[in-house]
């Protein structure tokens, strides 16, 4: 008997990934979802509860029309899966007012009419008592941001992509991947398949598997339990939140949900050295908590208390740190959509929708020019 034969493979079914199955699977093709791990799993990108969904974003404008189609489709998603993924409690971003957090937040905002509120480090404290701001800090609030959910959303977009007809097969690695007349060919460590065309989400792999711009870097979130005025860190008294500060670097965070604390983590500047995401991770530590801990006590003073929990993930970053969206460069039928640098799982749904498209009409509604693999000196292999 030949190999099993599918219209496309998607390979990679976490947040990007179990999106892709499922608009597929609605469009009518037979999909076949390849994962090397669990589904969901705690071993890449997409997971710790709760992941930040701006629709104002500081790091560029060219991201607002992705995030604005990714909200309805979180709505549509929550819908269709009986549960709600995006949770619209809004969001703050807070540094200097020369700051580029601020002045880019501000900035988007104004470009696309996004509802927002401009708030003095006075107007913050006296509003999220949580926060205790530089006296010279100012903050951009956004009411129709929040966060979303990243394990539900992975659950929810696979049992609908079965639901539609899609194979996705965990706990089964990708050995290796050629082009044919006509196909691709692909084996695992449990058999091989044939899909006519096939496409990667595989987040902090995509630099093993293609040769691609994008390293993996080791970061870590924690949760912390307030020691007083537990309510003050509770979703109806805390939106999300950005701080970007001199002293103490740049931080993000959520109100409690989920996972019990005050839950926060580190996005730097300039990213960590990388590390290879196959090798045995280095698992969060004393140094971790303390790096954590020196922000929390100057920024949200209350929530200074017991380490919680802590765990650690990838972020998958290209060298502008903006995504590639692209065909693999030389190989017709071939598609990748990762390298989003830490600030990815928002777009998951709309990134579904791309490559639903890209797939069918080889193309996208979407403006894909800034996230062209071709922007790299690159030489595709397989």
């Amino acid at each position: 008997m030949g190999a099993k034969s599918f219209d496309v493979a998607v390979i990679g079914v976490g947040g990007m990934g179990s999106a892709a199955c499922f608009h597929l699977a609605r469009a009518g093709l037979k999909v076949l979802g390849l994962e090397q791990f669990g589904i969901p799993n705690t071993r890449g990108s997409s997971h710790g509860a709760t992941r930040i969904l701006r629709l104002g974003l500081h790091e560029s404008t060219k991201y607002v029309p992705l995030v604005q189609r990714a909200v309805e489709l979180w709505d549509e998603l929550g819908e269709l899966g009986g549960d709600r993924l995006f949770h619209r409690i809004g969001s703050l971003d807070v540094s200097v007012p020369e700051g580029a957090i601020f002045t880019g937040s501000l900035r988007a905002c104004q470009a696309y009419d996004i509802p927002h509120e401009v708030l003095s480090a006075t107007e913050l404290s006296k509003r999220y008592p949580a926060l205790t701001p530089d006296e010279d800090m100012i903050g951009v609030f956004q009411p129709g941001s929040g966060f979303v959910l990243p394990e539900a959303s992975i659950t929810t977009h696979t049992n609908l992509a079965l639901a539609q007809g899609a194979e996705i097969h965990g706990m089964e690695q990708l050995l290796s991947w050629r082009k044919k007349t006509g196909h691709f060919t692909l084996r695992t460590d449990r058999g091989d398949y044939e899909a006519g065309q096939i496409v990667f989400t595989t987040g902090a792999w995509i630099g093993k598997l293609l040769d691609l711009p994008v390293e993996a870097e080791r970061t870590v979130l924690g949760w912390f339990a307030p020691f007083c005025d537990f309510a003050n860190f509770s979703e109806e008294n805390l939106p999300v939140w950005i701080v970007d500060s001199e002293e103490t670097g740049h931080f993000y965070g959520f109100p409690t949900h989920g996972i019990p604390g005050f839950k926060l983590g580190r996005l730097r500047e300039t990213p960590s050295p990388s590390v290879d995401p196959g090798k045995p991770r280095v698992e969060p530590n004393q140094e971790d908590e303390a790096d954590m801990r020196q922000f929390v006590s100057r920024y949200f003073p209350s929530a200074n208390g017991p380490i919680l929990s802590m765990v650690s993930c990838f972020f998958e970053n290209t060298p502008d740190r903006s995504p590639i969206i692209d065909g693999v460069p030389g190989v017709e039928g071939a598609w990748v959509l990762g390298g989003f640098s830490g600030h990815g799982f928002k777009y998951a749904t709309v990134t579904g929708e791309i490559a639903k498209d890209l797939v069918t009409k080889g193309s996208s509604t979407q403006n894909l020019a800034p996230f062209k693999a071709s922007r790299f000196v690159i030489k595709a292999s397989s």
